[in-house]
């Protein structure tokens, strides 16, 4: 079991490695620092236990935690692994007309561009913003 637990830690760090980081998203709530600390809950009784051992007290024991399903951890690293490889998107394109819709074809695009400039944009610069959004000259 220990060599199986130390098989999905390693599987939970390459997905958190690999995962893209969110630019809008504050450090203390992103999926790498919310995983991580899953993984450290996960491997924490594994650590007990192999000090419990070592030590040979029955003061060292591990503390009492629920049992690691192993088949649900596996589930749920295949399916961010199918997320990161994008299979999905593959399997299931998104048509044209969803993505340009006719009546704002570039409203997708202007999304993507604001959220990629928000992280860098001034508050100056997004008071101006505002301000230009709630003027209508027409």
């Amino acid at each position: 079991m220990a060599a199986n637990q130390s098989t999905l830690l390693k599987q939970w760090s390459r997905i958190i490695q690999a995962w893209p980081k969110d630019k809008l998203r504050p450090d203390s709530v992103s999926f790498q620092t919310v995983m991580q600390a899953r993984i450290n809950k996960l491997g924490a009784p594994a650590v007990a236990a192999t000090n419990a051992k070592a030590n040979d007290t029955p003061t060292a024991q591990a503390s009492p935690s629920a049992p690691v399903n192993e088949q649900k951890e596996m589930r749920q690293i295949k399916a961010l692994d199918a997320l990161l490889q994008n299979r999905f998107a593959t399997m299931y394109p998104f048509p044209n007309a969803v993505r340009y819709p006719q009546s704002m074809p570039t409203h997708y695009d202007d999304v993507i561009k604001e959220m990629d400039e928000a992280p860098t944009r001034s508050r100056f610069t997004a008071f101006m913003n505002r301000i230009k959004g709630s003027l209508r000259l027409s």
